[in-house]
């Protein structure tokens, strides 16, 4: 039963005998639990059950004591925490003690076995095989389920393009009758499939209702099909296809037991083109990612692909041969159709190329089941070395339409579909969000419709199926242009460059033409860098109308990841307008304003004269610009990156405001010594990837040391200021704003050692269970990465946790938790210490754990803050004299500063107390009572 968010239950008397009139209304934030679920280290599937790790042991005591947890659900290998609070739910997990173990190879043998389809006749011979790949990309944005449980039956607000499987499923679960499952659509976007099931497994018999959220951060779904034919012509085809992430059941289901292989409500007929398919399961079970219902396009795309290639190796033409073997009328009408409009049998155009693809899906969810036909002839071009899809021409045959629409909106649907297909290239520098302009004319092709053949007179119209052959259509097509055979899908562009004798030399003498301009380009711009007087640029007018939409959003992202709006407005300020002072050892530093203003502001600025600021340190006038803004680290950004920069300042709101102006003491006044600076210290290098890591790891590596400028802060400086060099200084900690920016290397003092997953719930959350809360200059910080693409923050913690793996001997994190929270509350010696009282008074109500749960917001774990373990007290002094004010995010909690209630006195007795009870193996901080004088009188009275 599924019905729209906010439908009154009078208006369907079946549920009204449900549920109650405001049951079907949102549960209230304040009336919710929160479940976090733990998940084996690698779930895998056969097609018919779960063959992944079981759980072998658990130990839960130390979960259980963290404050505002309600359960800890164990069902067979299916495990979660429920609590109040979510950040408390996931402290919970992180504190779960579980060993996992592989199944045995017997077991894993038998359950692929039973997951087997009828036995089918082999191929004589190995005959023609090919493997086909379809990519499934989860959604960015995370997605959530409500469950509640009521003597009635069980609500679910979640979302969801299988809601029959789900009640089923839900219903087998909880022993309900499936009627007694409602559904409510939550209108989110992605497939929350999964976080429903946890929710509705989390809230069976609880007295409130429970929400799960699941943040998409498992990577990409992949859907593999093997085909092969048995001679030429085929006689015989045999279909093993992994659809794992294909309408499975939810992870929940197959860690609790179930066993099941759901049916399509779309399914492809057992012939292709006249000749039987065998389909069989892959050999292998594979890792579960998102849930998806593609598994129809996958075999499309694969089926369509196969049967050309083989038309390609035996010389025929594919229309033709389709055509000779189609015994459908409508489909044969619907193909001879689309083949006419497009002028498939016109001499192909040079460097064109044309191709077809065609889908006969049995629709099931008709009574009686029947066939829909779709078919679609792509047209590529080459031009120097870039192909753009030129034309589409589309038909279907569906009778039961989701749309009717003019031939315009029409065409934005198979213009879409083609676009969906292209995904960005795989290349370092690639902003998830800003494909559009990096593909050209792919986005603006000629689109033709052909009505559908099976109802004379019906308008234009669009239905899913339409776009099931899309994706051969144009792999083939890019085959008939390039002689490159595309098998994964959706494409990257980056891989669409022709192939074929003659190629490889080419790329060669393009690259060694780039490699030598490179360096031409370095030597001349170290040489001027050197240059103590520099010349002015011209002010210009800048004409923003030239800038795309496309590039001013990149350049947005890019302004995101650079932090330029933090460090360049004033606390209170205006954005952008500059004034925000910057301490550094050799005086105070005001930043600039950076709008687009022709007096105060950049807004005559050419891009010449920006990108030299960027890049080389140079005001437009000639001046050289101090190091404390780091163009060291944004000459690394490239030029696409830098010039969508540009184009994003420069058609933001120009206000006027003339910030303070910089007067440092002399020598350090003198800008022309920063020549000397700059040849000591500074390369102006944009970054270059490893080749020998990937994409994922130089996408990280590129953010972090480019337009993050995150050594900036996190490094070691030298006497001059210029971050030391080497290995291993490169992270290793240092200091902005009187704030200590912990190591991020292998001198970290973080009681456990961070891992790509922590790393990204601090970087896009603001907060780790097993780290701590993001504060003062990192709040800003992780304000603007929560607003990057989650890919982005992904790489960026990927890059940073490869720097510093935690040693293969290093215990469970867990189990270092647990020894870390049971040493604090244990630690009866720091009882007699003056700070006891002041800190039972002042911070125990949210940060003991040895007494109830927090009244508000998280509580973050002391005994496992790095701050408390740090060689230096400065952060844990700025948040006890200046709280927390601005959480970087939701339900952290406000946390009040003690500056004006506390004296320095009793701040040092406080501190001593933490580092005693939350960090015992660590010496007492010395110098106390000078560090909180200065850190009290750099911040006024």
């Amino acid at each position: 039963m599924t019905v729209p968010a906010n439908t009154p239950a009078q208006h369907n008397p079946n549920l009204a005998r449900l549920v109650g009139h405001h049951d079907l209304a949102l549960p209230g934030a304040g009336d919710l639990l929160h479940g976090a679920v733990l998940r084996p280290p690698n779930i895998h599937w056969n097609g018919h059950a779960y063959c992944g790790p079981v759980l072998q042991h658990i130990q839960v005591d130390a979960a259980r004591h963290v404050p505002g947890v309600v359960d800890i659900v164990i069902r067979h290998n299916f495990v979660a925490a429920i609590a109040s609070q979510p950040n408390q739910a996931a402290h919970a997990r992180a504190q779960i003690q579980a060993q996992w173990r592989d199944p045995e190879p017997q077991r894993v043998a038998q359950l692929t076995n039973t997951g087997q389809a009828s036995a089918a006749p082999q191929p004589a011979s190995p005959g023609i095989t090919r493997s086909y790949t379809w990519v499934n990309t989860p959604d960015d944005e995370p997605v959530w389920a409500i469950a509640r449980h009521t003597p009635t039956g069980l609500t679910l607000w979640a979302n969801t393009s299988r809601a029959a499987q789900l009640r089923a499923e839900i219903a087998s679960l909880c022993g309900l009758p499936a009627e007694q499952v409602t559904l409510v659509t939550n209108d989110q976007p992605g497939e929350g499939y999964d976080a429903a099931v946890d929710a509705a497994l989390l809230a069976f018999g609880r007295s409130k209702p429970v929400r799960v959220q699941h943040d998409t951060t498992t990577g990409p779904a992949t859907i593999a099909l093997e085909l092969q034919a048995d001679g030429t012509p085929a006689s015989q085809y045999t279909e093993r296809a992994n659809m794992a992430n294909a309408l499975r059941p939810s992870v929940a289901a197959l860690l609790c037991g179930v066993e099941h292989r759901y049916a399509s409500a779309m399914a492809q007929p057992d012939t292709l083109y006249g000749v039987p398919v065998s389909q069989q399961p892959a050999a292998t079970a594979y890792a579960l990612g998102p849930a998806n219902d593609n598994a129809i396009a996958a075999g499309v795309f694969a089926r369509e692909s196969f049967f050309d290639e083989l038309c390609a190796l035996q010389s025929q033409d594919p229309v033709k041969a389709r055509l000779d073997t189609i015994t459908d009328p409508t489909g044969k009408a619907l193909v001879e159709s689309v083949a006419q409009q497009a002028g498939w049998f016109d001499p192909p155009q040079p460097g064109a190329g044309k191709g077809f693809a065609c889908a006969q899906i049995i629709d099931n969810a008709q009574d009686p089941p029947q066939a829909v036909w779709s078919a679609w002839v792509a047209e590529v071009a080459v031009n120097d070395g870039a192909i753009d899809i030129t034309r589409l021409t589309v038909g279907h045959t569906a009778n039961t339409l989701t749309s009717t629409s003019d031939a315009t909106k029409i065409e934005h649907h198979v213009r879409d579909t083609a676009r969906g297909l292209l995904g960005a290239p795989d290349t370092f520098d690639q902003w998830a969000d800003a494909n559009t302009y990096t593909t050209g004319a792919l986005t603006l092709p000629e689109v033709s419709v052909v009505p559908q053949q099976s109802a004379v007179g019906t308008p234009l119209a669009w239905h899913p199926n339409a776009q099931l052959p899309a994706a051969a259509a144009i792999a083939n097509a890019i085959y008939k242009a390039t002689g490159t055979r595309i098998r994964q899908a959706p494409f990257n562009t980056g891989n669409l460059l022709p192939q074929g004798d003659g190629t490889e030399s080419k790329r060669s003498k393009r690259w060694a033409y780039g490699l030598l301009g490179g360096i031409a380009a370095s030597a001349a711009g170290l040489v001027l860098t050197a240059l103590p007087l520099r010349g002015a640029i011209a002010p210009v007018a800048v004409d923003t109308t030239i800038y795309s939409a496309a590039a001013i959003e990149r350049g947005r992202l890019v302004a995101l990841a650079g932090d330029c709006m933090v460090c360049h407005t004033a606390e209170g300020g205006i954005e952008n307008t500059g004034g925000r002072p910057l301490e550094t050892p050799f005086g105070t530093v005001y930043t600039t304003n950076i709008t687009p203003d022709s007096q105060t502001g950049i807004g005559n600025w050419s891009y010449a004269a920006f990108e030299r600021a960027m890049r080389e340190g140079i005001h437009r006038d000639g001046r050289h610009l101090y190091p404390v803004f780091p163009y060291t680290a944004f000459a690394k950004i490239t030029d696409a990156d830098m010039q969508s920069l540009y184009a994003y300042l420069m058609t933001r709101e120009p206000v006027s405001a003339t910030p303070p102006k910089t007067e440092l003491a002399f020598p350090y006044n003198a800008r022309p010594l920063m020549a000397g600076w700059n040849t000591l210290f500074h390369k102006n290098e944009v970054y270059q990837p490893d080749p020998t890591q990937s994409t994922l790891w130089n996408r990280g590596a590129y953010l972090v040391q480019g337009a993050g400028h995150c050594a900036a802060c996190h490094s070691p400086r030298n006497s001059m200021g210029a971050e030391k060099s080497g290995a291993q200084n490169f992270l290793a900690g240092g200091f902005a704003d009187g704030w200590e920016a912990p190591a991020l290397n292998a001198l970290s003092k973080a009681p456990i050692a961070w891992t790509e997953d922590t790393l990204f719930d601090y970087l896009r959350n603001g907060y780790s269970s097993v780290h701590g809360v993001a504060s003062g200059p990192m709040g800003p910080v992780v304000q603007n990465l929560a607003q990057l693409p989650e890919s982005d923050v992904r790489a960026m913690a990927h890059y940073l946790a490869a720097i510093n793996p935690p040693p293969a001997s290093a215990e469970p994190a867990a189990l270092t938790a647990a020894k870390l929270e049971e040493a604090s509350r244990s630690n009866v010696g720091v009882m007699t210490m003056p700070g006891e009282a002041l800190f039972e008074g002042a911070c125990a109500v949210c940060h003991d754990a040895r007494e109830a749960p927090p009244l508000f917001g998280a509580r973050p774990s002391l005994a496992l803050n790095t701050n408390i373990h740090s060689d230096h007290p400065d952060n844990v002094i700025q948040v006890l004299m200046h709280g927390i004010d601005d959480p970087t995010g939701q339900g952290l909690g406000y946390m009040p500063g003690f500056k004006d209630s506390l004296n320095d006195k009793q701040i040092r007795e406080m501190i001593e107390y933490m580092r005693a009870r939350f960090a015992p193996g660590k010496p007492q901080w010395q110098g106390l009572d000078e560090k909180i004088s200065s850190i009290r009188t750099m911040h006024g009275p």
